[in-house]
């Protein structure tokens, strides 16, 4: 039976059933058709999904003709099998069978597939280099949609060696001409989307064409899908700790690169590799602009520049904060700073609406643009402060309403510095000046910032108390006890004693300290003028600091009791409890780190 009768009968099965049934009606009409023996073919069928090689090749060196019969009802040959089951080691002694026929390796099955669809699915490169080595022009043959394995791989498993090693071995020949065809569009996308930056770049290179391609609105798809990926990018992608940081400054930058010691760093930490690996990609994902961009400026044509870097394409960089891709579009056309996307403004009411930091100082290092653009009020009066006034869903939840609060009080002052002082007491078309707006948009925030300090003020509080109890009954029962005639304690010359009495006076002067600090807290006026929420913020936080360090001189304290009294006789011991004492302190740097970052002001932005 011929392919064009295989889907003459796939047409017919289309039109008269139900798609839930079609495959199926398919099937069956062909294995009648084809008069296919299921009881003769069911062992080879098992024994090839079982991996056993053993039992097929004694059924196969019984009955040669079935390395080409269709062993299934679906037509599926004994490598189709082998290839859909993941056997990859019988796939390549399939393939590298003497009697193994190099044609049957191009043999579509009823669903329209090659045995190299379905190994391009899976992630064993040396299956797909064996089917390659038997028959090169396999990677060329597409199945009933037009696709090449090339599609499949990318679609499914997103194996990048496989990925790789097919994009070297397919061409842009005909039936499928996947670089150059209808699907070319797609395989593109998916490529760019898969995050294998570096393979598009080398097809982009072999195949220019590709850099350009559009969709049917003539915008640019591989910037279309780049935008998407804000993680694929370094502004998109940030690192929050300086050890990571560190590491990516210092991590190899090129793709072949070969460094023993850097190696066996990676053995050792495996999280540097995948450090590296996101240095790799978010390079290779701004080299990959560039060239699109460059390819797109050697046409010189105007509108289709408009089209190309199209209002979606610099509203998605700018509200995902890809500085990368805003950045490099100016260098080729630098005109498109200048785009007023309908119903959102320009970019930098775009970036001050979504919390953009690092797009925002991006355009104010153009400060004749910036300034103009700051000025401009949109169709329903609201001035650039009223923008930055309203509440965004960009706001970290994970830190607490205090400092999500905090946060948005000094992006707000850091615009409304910028914006013309007489646009305060602008009202937009509501009514509301800026700083009304802002009131109102973060009333419900300030409400529960109001209840989350007093919350753990309490907490605090209660914590503080219990220290200043136990530290004050330590001054009184020093260790060793006192002298009964003159009550002086017998330690009294002993170092560590001094020690001890240090460390408790410590303990209890801080945690009294934060006991005020926590009350201040608590019963401060909550109004949100100016800078007044950032201050009950700062009581907090002093407080917290406060307790940490009684906390820490309590430790330290009890550390000092045990060596006086146990040093002599458990010495080792002593010695690893007063490595705990470290661990307190660790806790407590931990604890701090998130709440000292969220309320630090919005640096690198540079006020005119």
């Amino acid at each position: 039976m011929t392919l064009e009768v295989v889907i003459m009968i796939k047409n017919v099965a289309v039109i008269y059933f139900p798609p839930f049934i079609n495959i199926y009606v398919v099937t069956l009409l062909l294995a009648k058709a084809l008069g296919f023996d299921h009881n003769y073919y069911q062992p080879l069928h098992l024994a090839i999904l079982k991996g056993d090689w053993k039992s097929t090749k004694a059924f196969l060196d019984n009955d040669p003709t079935a390395l080409t019969a269709k062993v299934t009802v679906h037509g599926r040959t004994a490598l189709h099998v082998a290839a859909v089951g993941a056997q990859w080691k019988l796939v390549e002694k399939l393939a590298q069978h003497q009697q193994m026929p190099a044609e049957v390796l191009e043999e579509l099955d009823f669903m329209g597939c090659t045995c190299l669809h379905y190994v391009a699915m899976g992630q064993s490169v040396d299956a797909a280099k064996a089917l390659v080595a038997k028959n090169p022009s396999v990677t060329q043959v597409i199945d009933f949609k037009g696709f090449t394995p090339l599609m499949y791989s990318i679609t499914s498993t997103q194996c990048k060696e496989m990925v790789g090693y097919l994009v070297l071995n397919t061409s842009d020949e005909r039936p499928g001409c996947p670089f150059s065809g209808p699907s070319a569009s797609q395989l593109v996308a998916l490529l760019t989307g898969a995050g294998f930056h570096d393979i598009t770049m080398h097809l982009l290179q072999r195949y220019p064409n590709l850099a350009t391609i559009t969709d049917s609105n003539g915008s640019s798809i591989i910037l279309n899908v780049l935008t998407k990926l804000p993680s694929h990018f370094y502004s998109g992608d940030l690192l929050y700790f300086k050890f990571d940081k560190l590491c990516y400054k210092w991590a190899p930058g090129e793709l072949e690169y070969e460094n023993t010691i850097w190696n066996a760093l990676q053995t050792l930490f495996p999280g540097l590799k995948i450090i590296r690996d996101k240095k790799l990609r978010h390079l290779s994902a701004v080299k990959l602009a560039e060239f699109v961009f460059s390819q797109a400026s050697t046409m010189n044509d105007y509108q289709f520049w408009q089209s190309f870097v199209s209002p979606e394409i610099l509203f998605s960089a700018t509200s995902s904060g890809i500085v990368e891709i805003l950045e490099t579009c100016f260098q080729f056309f630098p005109d498109m700073v200048w785009t007023r996307i309908p119903n959102e403004g320009y970019l930098v009411q775009i970036a001050i609406k979504n919390r953009q930091k690092q797009v925002f100082s991006f355009l104010c290092k153009m400060p004749i643009m910036c300034k103009l653009l700051v000025l401009a009020i949109d169709e329903s009066n609201n001035t650039t402060s009223h923008l930055a006034a309203r509440f965004s869903s960009q706001v970290d939840s994970n830190l607490g309403a205090p400092f999500q609060i905090v946060r948005e009080l000094h992006w707000f002052k850091v615009v409304e510095k910028l914006d013309h002082p007489l646009h305060k007491e602008v009202r937009n078309i509501d009514g509301k000046t800026a700083w009304q707006v802002f009131k109102e948009e973060h009333k419900t925030l300030i409400r529960e910032a109001r209840n989350w300090i007093k919350d753990r003020s309490n907490t605090g509080m209660l914590v503080a108390t219990l220290i200043v109890t136990i530290t004050f009954a330590a001054a009184i029962t020093v260790p060793g006890g006192s002298n009964q005639d003159k009550g002086i304690p017998i330690f009294l010359t002993d170092n560590k004693f001094r020690v001890f009495i240090v460390s408790d006076a410590i303990a209890f002067f801080f945690s009294m300290a934060s006991l005020l600090w926590f009350l201040a807290a608590i019963n401060g006026r909550y109004i949100h003028e100016d800078y007044a929420m950032v201050l009950f913020v700062a009581r907090f936080l002093v407080g917290l600091d406060f307790l940490s360090c009684a906390v820490v001189a309590t430790m330290v304290a009890f550390i000092t009791t045990l060596t006086i009294f146990l040093e002599d006789r458990f010495k080792y011991f002593i010695i690893c409890t007063s490595l705990l004492a470290y661990f307190p302190i660790i806790v407590c740097l931990k604890l701090r780190f998130p709440f000292t970052k969220s309320i630090r002001p919005f640096k690198g932005i540079k006020i005119f």
